[in-house]
């Protein structure tokens, strides 16, 4: 169960068993999320992407199934301004300046955070404070992780020839800790599908689209006294994917593959002491890309793309609190960003320094201040340029009795253009501009505890303003796109949540409704044919619907997902319109105590209506498909 909260009104719900609403860190505005391991492993979720498509202000672009592409937007920005951060480290690729969330297991996730503002954390790096929207993992390599076994076991396999296995590892002492976690995932995607071409239907099976990839991390931890805290951490994927493509004018005999290798490796240390916390890290990231076409129609006859790229942070945050009420934070990154191909001219660089004062003042409810100072150096077309961008955020909450809240957010953000949208081939554009962002939003939350339960109602409307926006139009045809400044575009919307859940005996019942409206269009210019229209992959509507009961070793969920109709392009005509499409999913899971471990059986069925359906256009999705997983704990 997914459960969203509003911890920075500090008020203390006591948690119910395997649920946990809790105020958190009340020094941020933030909507907590705290998922159980057993709520998030019941989904059997292939990967973060699948997880966070449930949470509301989130859009998940899904490419495709098992090992497909899938970003994170948040309320209709660009995926470049939400920052996904892993145990304190920003995790993106250089060359696509954003995260592949296909390829985060979530096996190990011990708990997950969507967070708006946390000016005075310090685990939160200054990068990922200065973006939109922060996505913030904690796995049981986090100083914070709850998990206390010495072995996890396990096997999952699945329709259409997917097979996992997983490890983990874990030693522990009173000033050391070692964590070990590694899997292994295979998926043959051989599903069947049907789409609706003209008026003619069209029935096939999708091809060339297996993976076989591999993910393994390494930490240690070290605390002299309980002031310091020192963790390496060092992790890795290696992946083989077959590329299907689009269904439109597909050729079954394509072969298209993607083949990568991701090494991050991290150093930091936290110190804490009386009334400070200072925290410092240094990250490497290195990223091998190569895109193989077999039978592209050159001289060559194929096409070998491969692409290096690496990146080097480091950044040191120091928080102070001046009184109980008044805490002060001042924190610097510098991150250096290169990306080399063979199809590329010259080595492409860039350098970038932030600073953030940070300040959080009890007065009148909550007051938080955030102020940033961006730096930018690159060179394009042999022409050094720089820029700098002050990015300022604010919040203001305050509690309007015993069980209500509320509180108003703004900030201002900007986001880069990426390595891909600057120099990709043909669709790269080097003249492209900053994108930058007004974000505002105002939330109230209503919380009612009732004997074994609690009702909590979480309403939040919001407002963005975004221009020079940055997204891929066709420019000569439909078949030969590039990357564009479209001008301006603004979103207004409100996000609703509901959650409900009562422990009656050994009994527990779960109810959550999530609902998102975003009307998100167009305004750049009045002349033009798509002033006022939606823009591309912005539905209207989605929400989802989940139900979970529990009873001693069993538990049961069944959830429903709905996405609304959107356009396929800015142009908003009735042949660019896809429609809606709900699913529906359900799960089943039994936990047998041998001892001092656990053995634990999981079965889930997904889209059990066999709808036909794909988020991006003619990249079409399985239809009903199966997991069932099998895990031993000691």
């Amino acid at each position: 169960m997914i459960i969203a909260s509003c911890p920075v009104f500090g008020q203390e719900v006591k948690p119910i068993e395997e649920v946990v609403i809790s105020p958190g860190n009340d020094r941020e505005n933030s909507i907590q999320i705290e998922l159980s391991k057993d709520k998030i492993q019941n989904k059997l979720a292939s990967d973060l992407g699948q997880i966070l498509s449930l949470l509301p202000g989130l859009q998940i672009k899904n490419y495709g199934d098992v090992g497909g592409l899938k970003t994170v937007s948040f309320r209709s920005l660009g995926a470049g301004h939400t920052a996904l951060v892993q145990d304190y480290s920003s995790v993106s690729t250089t060359q696509s300046g954003q995260a592949d969330l296909s390829s985060f297991p979530v096996d190990f996730i011990e708990r997950l955070e969507l967070i708006t503002l946390s000016p005075t954390r310090t685990q939160i790096p200054v990068h990922a404070k200065l973006a939109g929207a922060v996505v913030n993992v904690e796995s049981v390599h986090s100083y914070v992780g709850t998990n206390m076994r010495n072995l996890i076991l396990g096997a999952q396999a699945g329709s259409f020839d997917q097979y996992e296995g997983y490890l983990m590892l874990q030693k522990r002492s009173r000033k050391w800790a070692g964590t070990l976690t590694g899997k292994i995932r295979s998926y043959g995607g051989s599903y069947p599908y049907t789409y609706l071409n003209g008026n003619t239907r069209i029935q096939d099976r999708r091809k060339n689209n297996s993976l076989l990839e591999y993910f393994g991390t390494a930490s240690i931890q070290f605390s002299p006294n309980s002031d310091h805290r020192i963790q390496l951490r060092i992790s890795g994927n290696e992946y083989k994917k077959e590329l299907a493509g689009a269904v439109i004018f597909y050729n079954s005999n394509a072969a298209q593959y993607l083949n990568g290798f991701g090494l991050n490796g991290s150093l930091n240390h936290r110190y804490s002491k009386n009334k400070w916390n200072i925290f410092s890290s240094v990250n490497y990231q290195k990223n091998n890309l190569q895109y193989l076409d077999s039978t592209y129609l050159n001289s060559l006859g194929y096409l070998d793309q491969r692409f290096y790229s690496v990146q080097v942070d480091f950044q040191s945050q120091a928080a102070y609190s001046i009184t109980k009420d008044l805490e002060i934070l001042i924190g610097s990154s510098f991150i250096s960003e290169e990306l080399k191909g063979k199809s590329l001219v010259g080595n492409r660089h860039r350098n970038t320094s932030e600073s953030i004062l940070g300040m959080e003042w009890k007065a009148l409810g909550k007051i938080l201040v955030q102020l940033g100072v961006q730096g930018v150096f690159e060179k394009r077309d042999t022409v050094n340029q720089s820029q700098w961008n002050l990015l300022p955020a604010v919040s203001w909450s305050f509690d309007l009795g015993s069980k209500n809240k509320i509180g108003i957010v703004y900030r201002y953000t900007c986001r880069q253009p990426t390595f891909s949208e600057l120099y990709y081939r043909q669709i790269g554009n080097t003249k492209l501009r900053t994108e930058k962002a007004h974000i505002a939003s105002l939330r109230y939350e209503l919380a009612l505890p009732f004997k074994k339960g609690i009702s909590q109602t979480m309403i939040q409307p919001f407002y963005s303003y975004v221009y020079d926006k940055i997204l891929a139009v066709p420019t000569k045809n439909l078949f030969i796109w590039s990357i564009q400044n479209i001008g301006i575009s603004d979103a207004i919307g409100v996000e609703f949540t509901q959650f409900i859940q009562k422990k009656i005996a050994n009994h527990t019942l779960g109810a959550r409704i999530n609902y998102t409206f975003q009307y998100t269009r167009d305004i750049s210019d009045p002349e033009s044919q798509t002033y006022g229209d939606l823009l591309s992959y912005s539905p209207l509507h989605s929400g989802s619907l989940e139900l979970d009961y529990s009873w001693k070793k069993i538990g049961f969920f069944i959830l429903t997902s709905y996405l609304g109709e959107r356009y396929a392009m800015n142009q908003n005509i009735p042949v660019n319109l896809l429609e809606g499409y709900v699913l529906l999913d359900a799960g089943a899971s039994y936990t047998q105590q041998l001892k001092k471990s656990e053995l634990t059986l999981r079965f889930s069925v997904n889209n059990i209506t066999n709808r036909q359906y794909s988020y991006i256009n003619y990249f079409v999705m399985p239809g009903t498909h199966f997991n069932i997983r099998l895990q031993y704990a000691l």
